[in-house]
């Protein structure tokens, strides 16, 4: 028999049978008497004195519970007084119950138990359970479940952004201070309740809360307009997500004020819009000044020879031949020819068209119209390039302006020419694909720098490489705008290596027949 047994005064089966059951308990249980004395304990409450050393080796059977309680000290000296106070006043009223839940940490660990204390009658005679119940795990979670509430609330109070929570209805339920601050509330009770409307402007504003609900969860783009208490609007960024609580359905909503962003983005774009300007006019001063150059540069031979023409025939007219005045009069006719020509060119470039502002396209056979080009230049340049036509085509009838296709083959083969050496070969191919024809015009020149490409087809740009050699600038430009006129593509590609130094221009020009 136990202490407890030796002490019950109940039948022996009895005693065993109520000793048995309490062992069997987790609880830390001890039975006073009606003075406050242990007069019993179970196995477990005998564990825990063994296991945490306790002076008495009956466990404090037959010490006063009360004595223990008002005399102890240290760890539990705060709640132990507590404990006594609650004990005298279920001795004073049994129908009453004691319920204290306290820490008991010990060396390198940390302890919470629940203390409960009752009153039965056993023989007639008033006893107490004094049951101590370890719940350390539970604790631990309901502190981690604090600590993360804490946190949770911490970031929920702190963060810049407004949070907030609506109900199915639309109706706010909670906002963080965030809110407060942006919207220009000063208590939390001014918004809970209201409905999320209040805080938006325009159309959403005036939007059932189920569709408003409806529209922020499955809009890409949620930058709108808010409303702050003093009825001002400005832009806010609103994102809005479904939230399961237990069985509510409830919506989270974060709101950002992007007041300081769109004046950042307006400035921005101010910035951009300005600096766009300053580069068309420094674009249009570099062009001004390119075309100032060029026209003092190309008109000055030209006026140079019509004036020493007109002077020749003033001074000498009268001794002049008629020969060598027809000379003189066609030096000046050529040379106004060239002007005009020049004059053309920079009319063309501002032009949608061709030279004569009209885009007139007829159906012909392209092959033979590009050969007969070509051979005009053998004949005329027969001395001093060698240039070839190479195609497999017998004919390619298609829809072209015969002018502006001129022109064309004009600026390409005279490019070729004028920045290659005497001798060179300059090879000229015509080929069709699906839907296109094909021209191509390759020349072993002085090539173009890599960094003048990008600039090739601005109107009076010349490459750097060119030197001396005489040109407006003009020539790949006006094909250029002739090629697109046709819904064609042009490309140039180029070499400056010693080795292999020219340049390849690509025309691409879609059949098309009438």
């Amino acid at each position: 028999m136990t202490r407890f047994e030796q002490n019950s005064r109940g039948s022996p089966p009895t005693g065993v049978f109520i000793q048995s059951a309490l062992d069997a308990l987790t609880a830390h249980i001890a039975i006073l008497d009606e003075d406050g004395v242990i007069i019993g304990v179970n196995e477990a409450w005998n564990r825990f004195a063994t296991d945490n050393d306790f002076s008495d080796s009956n466990s404090g059977i037959g010490l006063n519970y009360l004595d223990i309680c008002e005399r102890a000290a240290g760890i539990n000296a705060e709640e132990a007084p507590l404990v006594a106070k609650g004990l005298r006043r279920i001795m004073a009223d049994p129908r009453r119950d004691f319920y204290l839940e306290y820490p008991c940490h010990g060396a390198g660990i940390k302890r919470w138990f629940v203390m409960h204390v009752t009153c039965f009658e056993w023989e007639n005679k008033r006893r107490y359970i004094v049951a101590h119940q370890n719940v350390t795990e539970l604790k631990m979670v309901q502190v981690a479940l604090a600590e993360s509430k804490q946190q949770l609330q911490a970031i929920f109070d702190n963060v810049m952004n407004g949070i907030v929570t609506v109900n199915v209805r639309g109706v706010i339920e909670s906002v963080n201070p965030a809110m407060l601050q942006i919207f220009g509330y000063s208590a939390l009770e001014e918004l809970i309740g209201q409905p999320l409307q209040n805080l938006l402007s325009g159309s959403l504003q005036d939007m059932p809360a189920s569709k408003l609900i409806e529209h922020l969860q499955y809009t890409h783009n949620h930058e709108t307009t808010g409303r702050r208490a003093d009825g001002q609007d400005f832009p806010i960024y609103i994102a809005l997500n479904p939230v399961r609580l237990g069985k509510r359905q409830v919506y989270i909503s974060i709101i950002q004020d992007i007041t300081e962003r769109k004046r950042m983005e307006a400035e921005l774009l101010e910035k951009e819009r300005l600096r766009i300007e300053l580069e068309k006019e420094r674009e249009l001063r570099d062009l001004k000044n390119r075309f100032i150059a060029m026209m003092s540069h190309e008109l000055r031979t030209p006026l140079a020879s019509i004036m020493l023409s007109g002077d020749m025939l003033k001074v000498y007219g009268d001794k002049a031949s008629d020969e060598e005045k027809l000379m003189y009069l066609e030096n000046i006719r050529v040379q106004i020819e060239q002007i005009t020509e020049l004059i053309q060119d920079v009319q063309t470039i501002n032009r949608d068209s061709g030279p004569n502002g009209v885009f007139l396209p007829e159906v012909k056979d392209l092959v033979t119209y590009v050969h007969s080009i070509v051979e005009e230049f053998q004949l005329t340049h027969h001395k001093t390039h060698v240039i070839t036509f190479e195609t497999s085509l017998d004919e390619l009838f298609t829809l072209f302006d015969t002018k502006l296709m001129r022109r064309i083959l004009n600026n390409l083969l005279s490019n070729a020419i004028k920045y290659s050496v005497q001798g060179d070969t300059i090879a000229v191919t015509l080929s069709n694909g699906k839907s296109r024809a094909r021209l191509r015009v390759r020349d072993h020149g002085i090539g173009i720098p890599e960094e003048d490409l990008k600039h090739l087809f601005e109107p009076f740009h010349r490459a750097t490489n060119v030197d001396q050699i005489p040109g407006t600038g003009l020539g790949l430009s006006i094909t250029k705008q002739a090629v697109e006129i046709h819904r064609g593509k042009i490309n140039v590609e180029s070499n400056t290596d010693a080795d292999n130094h020219g340049t390849t221009v690509t025309i691409d020009l879609p059949v098309v027949l009438e």
